[in-house]
C-alpha cells in the first residue's frame, strides 16, 4: 500500500508541476489516454493523482477531466490568501536560513537585478525560485500547499499584466528587503516585507486590470 501511494503522490506532483508550469493550460482537457501514454501510466495511478489534485482545486470533473480556470472576481481573495502565506513562511525561513539559502537567494536577487539585460521570461522563473526557495525553507508543507496553491490561480490571471522597468525595479528592492530580513533571522520583519511585497504586486495588477484593489 505504502508503494501504491508513492506511485500515486509522484503522479499527481508531475501533473502538478505540468499545470503550474502551463504545460496544461487553464480550462484544458485532460485526456486519461493520452496522459498514461505521455506518462507511462496505468489507469489506476493516474485517477488516483487526478482525485488528489480535484482535492486540492487545481483540476474538476464536468463530463471530463479539465485544469481549473480561475474566475477574475476572486483575484483580490487571492491576493489576500498569497500575502498570508508568503508572509508566514518568510517568517519561519528566517528561523531556518542556512548560509547556503542566504547565498541562493542573494544569487537571485542579483540575477534579477540585472533587469533590463534579462527577458521577461528569465525573470519570471528568477522569482518564481526566489520564493520557492523561502518556502522550501520553512519546512512547512502544509502552508506550502496552500501557498503553490493560491501561485497557481495568481499566475493564471497576472500573467497578461506587464510591469513597468520602475515597477521591476521596486518589486528587487522588495526581494532585497525580505533577504535582509532572513539573514538578520527577523521573523517578523521577513513577514512583513513579504507582505508589502505581495500588496504592492495586487496594487499594480489591480490597476492593470482595472479591478479595486481593496483587497
Amino acid at each position: 500500500m505504502k508503494k501504491k501511494t508513492t506511485q500515486f503522490s509522484r503522479t499527481a506532483q508531475r501533473l502538478k508541476s505540468m499545470i503550474v508550469a502551463r504545460e496544461l493550460r487553464p480550462g484544458e482537457r485532460l485526456l486519461e489516454e493520452e496522459l498514461m501514454e505521455t506518462m507511462s501510466l496505468g489507469r489506476t495511478p493516474l485517477r488516483e493523482a487526478l482525485l488528489l489534485l480535484q482535492g486540492e482545486g487545481l483540476i474538476e470533473r464536468r463530463h471530463g477531466w479539465y485544469v481549473t480556470e480561475t474566475d477574475p472576481e476572486n483575484l483580490p481573495k487571492i491576493y489576500e490568501a498569497r500575502c498570508m502565506a508568503e508572509g508566514k513562511l518568510a517568517s519561519l525561513a528566517a528561523r531556518n536560513a542556512t548560509p547556503e539559502l542566504l547565498l541562493q537567494l542573494e544569487g537571485y536577487c542579483a540575477e534579477m537585478e540585472r533587469w533590463p539585460g534579462i527577458s521577461r521570461a528569465e525573470l519570471n522563473d528568477l522569482n518564481e525560485a526566489f520564493h520557492a526557495a523561502i518556502a522550501d525553507a520553512a519546512d512547512n508543507p502544509y502552508i506550502g500547499d496552500f501557498w503553490r496553491l493560491a501561485q497557481f490561480h495568481h499566475w493564471q490571471l497576472r500573467s497578461p499584466v506587464m510591469f513597468s522597468d520602475d515597477q521591476i525595479r521596486a518589486a528587487n528592492l522588495q526581494h532585497r528587503a525580505i533577504a535582509d530580513a532572513l539573514r538578520s533571522g527577523d521573523s517578523a520583519g521577513a513577514d512583513r516585507a513579504s507582505q508589502d511585497h505581495v500588496r504592492s504586486t495586487w496594487a499594480i495588477v489591480a490597476s492593470a486590470l482595472g479591478v479595486p484593489s481593496e483587497a
